[in-house]
């Protein structure tokens, strides 16, 4: 399968996905017909996206943290002291986070517990961008997904049995590489160094699915953290090699970019144009 993304200037950007993704580009091709698609296009599922100040956004999401773990109290309780005010610990966070995929396996997803503790996780998330314990990793300059947020569940593909593509990274040593999303319910590799946490905990995983999101390296940034002596050290420290590690879900490669990689990231999407062609890549 071939995808050609559009841009409103004109310009595209060429992608080939592997032979074994081909399941996965016929369901984005399914729901990109059914859903808008946006890139970079990061959305609040708590009401703050209008909020510029720092410190009003902060204050504002921990405002909904506290009040959103007074109504679990009786229900579903933390199990653990939080800080009346934010104190941009990141541990304090992480906690937080391992509360939340611990209760979003159990917990009914159709109940209002559920609704509860996805807040938390959204809060989570929204003031992770803010603490002060955090190690340099990688954010994509470009991600593409459906612009609803929540992602409706119907977007949903699972690929628990491609699990090892987890494992390849390094394998596919393209200039371009285009990869799954972090569509995880707890943490990707990565994101447990960004914080400092556990890479050995439960909820610390390669992807088991996707909800259609993905992202195109334009320069060789991620490898280079990946390759650092910092992250070396931190695999290290919990009892692993890098090569051990679910570290990301490559699907792919571009094959052609009509104007210069980094350009795109100020580009805004027009469409998706998919191809079927007789054969494809890994």
């Amino acid at each position: 399968m071939k995808l050609t993304i559009t841009f409103t200037d004109g310009h595209h950007i060429k992608i080939k996905f592997h032979e074994s993704m081909k399941r996965w580009s016929n369901h984005l091709q399914n729901i990109s017909s059914k859903y808008k698609y946006s890139l970079n296009d990061k959305q609040s599922a708590i009401g703050t996206d209008s909020i510029d100040n720092d410190t009003d956004k902060s204050s504002n999401v921990y405002q909904i943290l506290s009040d959103t773990i007074s109504k679990l109290e009786d229900v579903r309780p933390i199990g653990f002291a939080v800080p009346d005010k934010f104190t941009y610990d990141q541990e304090v966070l992480n906690r937080l986070h391992r509360y939340y995929t611990d209760s979003a396996s159990v917990v009914d997803t159709e109940s209002e517990v559920f609704k509860l503790v996805s807040k938390i996780n959204y809060c989570v998330h929204e003031l992770e961008g803010f603490t002060d314990n955090r190690n340099t990793g990688y954010t994509g300059d470009l991600w593409f997904h459906v612009h609803d947020y929540p992602i409706p569940m119907d977007c949903w593909i699972d690929l628990k049995d491609q699990e090892q593509e987890n494992y390849k990274f390094f394998e596919h040593d393209y200039k371009y590489r285009v990869r799954l999303d972090r569509s995880i319910l707890g943490k990707c590799v990565l994101q447990s160094f960004e914080e400092n946490d556990n890479p050995n905990a439960k909820d610390c995983t390669g992807r088991a699915g996707s909800f259609g999101g993905f992202f195109i390296d334009t320069n060789n940034k991620l490898k280079e953290v990946y390759q650092s002596n910092k992250f070396i050290e931190w695999c290290k420290r919990h009892g692993k090699e890098v090569n051990q590690m679910p570290l990301e879900f490559v699907i792919g490669c571009v094959n052609e970019f009509s104007d210069a990689p980094d350009s795109y990231k100020s580009k805004t999407l027009a469409k998706l144009d998919f191809e079927t062609v007789p054969s494809s890549i890994g």
